[in-house]
């Protein structure tokens, strides 16, 4: 094929880089070798590395949107015998929701006990708040606050039967402080000392448990993924 200036038109020479005719520069287009691509590299494309560390916007999201609802669920007496089985669940359905708001985010396991305690926590939070909720209306508006005495009484009279018949065999003074210290969580003071420390032992197991649950759901998540891609 003659070569021909792209402004005037005038016939050139396969080496001219400029017109002979009206000077204008020449522009060459070498074709690709056979079998190979114009738009090609000769480079490959890496896919990019996925980001290191937390997501924590993505993170906090994800724990909001699981653990304010596995707090109630666990807080509600009716359910409350599947508490390990709302918060361990629902820490595993947050590492789902993280990996799929974050999916540029490398998760490994510590990443994943992380978010899952930090899923824990408001967890907590919810079933402390809704049970000190519920508590203040079945008292003050359902007028239930002698049964609800009634009940902590019992508990707290066979907690303390129990640990007095432990310490009473090892030292005979240990009965008489035991005594002591039952009297004083008889009182409005020592039910809400009770209280308190329920609630406290709650929450560290609900944190415990959630934590679990976030290292569970990385595993889960690992091995599905690893068995889609060896479809």
């Amino acid at each position: 094929m003659i070569p021909l200036c792209h402004r005037c038109g005038a016939t050139l020479d396969a080496s001219d880089h400029f017109c002979s005719h009206c000077g204008s520069p020449q522009l060459r287009f070498e074709p690709p070798a056979e079998g190979g691509n114009a738009f090609s590299s000769p480079h490959p494309i890496q896919a990019p590395l996925p980001s290191q560390g937390i997501s924590w916007r993505d993170a906090i999201n994800a724990a909001l949107i699981v653990g304010v609802p596995a707090g109630i669920l666990s807080a509600i007496s009716v359910l409350a015998w599947g508490c390990c089985f709302w918060i361990v669940g629902g820490a595993v359905l947050c590492i789902g929701l993280y990996r799929k708001r974050a999916p540029s985010f490398h998760l490994d396991t510590s990443s994943g006990v992380r978010i899952g305690t930090l899923a824990g926590i408001i967890a907590a939070y919810a079933s402390v708040a809704t049970t000190a909720v519920w508590r203040v209306f079945a008292r003050f508006v359902l007028h239930q606050g002698a049964a609800i005495d009634q009940f902590y009484d019992g508990v707290i009279q066979q907690s303390f039967n129990q640990q007095s018949q432990l310490f009473a065999q090892s030292n005979p003074d240990a009965r008489a402080q035991m005594h002591a210290f039952l009297r004083f969580f008889l009182t409005p003071d020592g039910r809400a000392t009770y209280t308190l420390m329920y609630s406290a032992m709650v929450a560290a197991a609900i944190v415990l448990f959630s934590a679990l649950g976030g290292a569970l759901g990385v595993r889960l998540f690992a091995v599905r993924k690893g068995s889609l891609s060896n479809l």
